[in-house]
């Protein structure tokens, strides 16, 4: 008869009472590490996984026998509640002579409250009642009490004729019959197992296909253990049919044909398992039944990995080009390198590394990632009002008019300051954040100018007071338009309609779910809304005046939209100058929320003062296309709730460099 285990040449009772198969699983956590171990050819082992893929699956090289060494063996080790892929949809915690398992997956975990909404009638009713007790017992490890209680809910007591068509009453009894580590051997009959699924898939197979699935599949394990290897056959690939997705199947259908000696089918079939998950390729390996056709197995696997690899290469070339020529964010730096380590070692990848690959490459691929390219530098010419010290001539009396004296006079240089207008040149970094996945169109774009450290003086005469930014920012060049707030959100919220016009009509809040939306879309933490700090450093852009352009209020209407040319409404972002580092529309269109309205300015950090809970009051600065010209300074400031929306009211994202 065929092995009962991956590797194992226990008989089927001595299989599911094998404690070297099992941790102690008594304790009070009962996660004390159940442990399984298969024996892999060396040979097969250089096909199936490296190292690293085994230690990812936290699969380790357990310490070997003498005669698996001498035969040329690896002994591979690993935990079955800590295989993080899963074996399909029963995952790796499933797994043949643990079917207690069985008793939480699918419809058999739904509450007694929901089976009695199943129930037709008060006879039903008492029947699901018994089953909970059943469920009950099942837990305390009371197993002769649970058939008991089955045996009721089946076929009723002294109070009720029982309910025989409930799937779920023969499922249960089918796990005890069946077996299960530190089950009672003395109830373990196979071949009352087999009928109890049978029967439950029967009954399940109209309303619960999966479960159905599941119940096929255990009868036909039933019967495999029963040496029974046609009708083995047959119940697994009636599982197959109603539960086509359940991977398992298809394994199970491809261990009993290598039993048969059937390899050519046998690997077919295992292929469709391996396509649902890479972790059949080592399950597979180190199976009894797949052993005594090794050979052929080998060449199975080898030829799926030349293929996997013929059928990633091109994609990967593909985003490697896309890649190149971008500023790479953390985790899209670690996504390149692996796709350059696999072109670069080719086939010489073992199969479970390159289905990794391939299995993550539809999230790499399909997710949404952050990608920075570098523009070109801006230079920002911008007009300022100083002082400076100027020379003059002028008449002056020597000696003043006296009787018979004309008044002498002569020449004096003095020096006087007046106001000039000069023209500065700023250069100033800008890189374009683009939201895209690797294989896909951009979905949304901001250009974000690099702003640098430093040290300036905050607020306004009677308020002034120093702040140290000690690191360099990102601030985005324009207020958020209504075209990315479309692109990330679904909706447009503004009043003022217009693809290029700042959003409009948005609180703190909305910021907030727009930032986090953003951050999730990426992967990266990396935007925010800008300190009061940053944003006033910012907005002077290196002037101490009114303005960021000086103090002269007529210059405005070049910088801003405010009162005097805004027509009562906002307007496209980047229509007026920028400031000296790139940044426009800081003064008017609309106010910008910031993170805060008190901070730890040396490091952008977020805190509240004693006494004041956070989010209570945030702040809004830089006046807008409602307000004059007072309220468009540099240092102008609002608070308010930050549920608090309205047609004034935008905002401008930042950003910390995570590279």
């Amino acid at each position: 008869m065929s092995n009962y285990v991956w590797g194992s040449r226990l008989s089927y009772q001595d299989y599911i009472q094998a404690k070297q198969f099992v941790g102690d699983i008594t304790g009070a956590s009962r996660e004390a590490g159940r442990r399984v171990y298969m024996e892999i050819s060396r040979q097969m082992l250089e096909i199936v996984a490296s190292q690293e893929a085994l230690a990812r699956e936290q699969i380790t090289v357990a310490e070997q026998s003498t005669r698996a060494a001498q035969e040329g063996f690896e002994m591979l080790s690993y935990g079955i509640t800590e295989i993080s892929s899963g074996v399909s949809e029963l995952n790796a915690m499933f797994h043949w002579g643990f079917s207690e398992m069985l008793a939480q997956l699918g419809h058999m975990n739904d509450t007694l409250s929901e089976l009695v909404k199943v129930a037709k009638t008060p006879l039903h009713t008492a029947a699901f009642n018994h089953f909970e007790i059943a469920r009950e017992s099942f837990r305390q490890g009371l197993y002769k009490e649970t058939l008991k209680e089955l045996d009721k809910a089946v076929s009723g007591d002294h109070t009720s004729p029982g309910y025989r068509l409930e799937w779920r009453f023969h499922y249960l009894r089918g796990i005890i019959r069946l077996g299960f580590t530190e089950c009672d051997f003395s109830l373990v009959k196979l071949a009352e197992a087999e009928q109890a699924f049978l029967a439950a898939a029967r009954y399940a197979k109209t309303d619960y296909p999966q479960d159905a699935g599941r119940a096929f599949l255990s009868a036909g394990w039933a019967s495999y253990c029963q040496g029974k290897m046609a009708d083995a056959l047959a119940h697994t690939e009636q599982a197959m049919s109603v539960h086509p997705g359940l991977a398992e199947a298809f394994f199970q259908a491809a261990k009993v044909l290598m039993a048969q000696g059937n390899a050519q089918k046998a690997l077919s079939l295992l292929g469709k398992a391996i396509e649902s998950d890479r972790f059949y390729v080592l399950k597979a390996a180190g199976d009894g039944d797949f052993k005594k056709h090794d050979a052929k197995l080998r060449n199975f696997l080898e030829a799926m990995r030349r293929e996997k690899y013929r059928q990633l290469a091109p994609k990967i070339t593909k985003a490697i080009e896309t890649l190149r020529g971008y500023k790479l964010t953390k985790g899209s730096t670690g996504v390149k390198n692996s796709l350059e380590k696999l072109l670069a070692e080719g086939t010489s990848w073992p199969l479970m590394d390159i289905l990794g690959l391939d299995a993550g490459w539809n999230k790499i691929a399909g997710k949404e990632r952050l990608l920075i390219s570098k523009l070109p530098v801006v230079i920002t010419s911008a007009e300022q009002v100083v002082l400076e010290a100027e020379t003059y001539q002028e008449r002056v009396c020597v000696k003043p008019d006296a009787s018979f004296r004309k008044m002498a006079c002569d020449m004096e240089t003095k020096t006087r300051m007046v106001e000039k207008k000069i023209l500065r040149k700023y250069a100033t970094d800008v890189e374009r954040f683009e939201i895209r996945s690797l294989n896909g169109p951009v979905i949304a774009s901001m250009d974000f100018c690099r702003i640098p450290a430093g040290t300036f003086l905050m607020g306004e005469q009677g308020t002034l007071h120093q702040v140290t930014l000690t690191k360099d920012f990102y601030l985005a060049r324009y207020p958020v338009t209504q075209t990315l707030w479309q692109a990330i959100m679904g909706n447009n919220p503004s009043h003022f309609k217009g693809e290029n016009h700042p959003v409009d009509q948005v609180s703190w809040e909305d910021a907030q779910e727009l930032i986090t939306n953003l951050n999730e879309r990426t992967g990266e933490n990396l935007y925010r809304l800008p300190t009061e700090a940053e944003w006033e450093y910012a907005c002077r852009s290196g002037s101490s005046e009114t303005y960021c352009f000086g103090d002269d209020e007529n210059l405005l209407g070049e910088y801003a939209w405010y009162n005097n040319n805004s027509e009562q409404k906002t307007h496209p972002v980047g229509e007026k100058k920028p400031n000296a580092w790139g940044l426009y529309d800081m003064h008017g269109n609309v106010w910008e929320w910031c993170q805060d309205w008190y901070g730890d300015y040396s490091q952008g950090s977020v805190t509240d003062p004693a006494g004041l809970s956070s989010g209570i009051r945030r702040v809004f600065r830089g006046g807008s296309w409602f307000y004059g010209a007072d309220y468009c300074r540099s240092a102008i400031r609002f608070r308010c709730s930050p549920s608090y929306s309205y047609i004034i009211l935008g905002f401008r994202l930042a950003a910390f460099p995570v590279w």
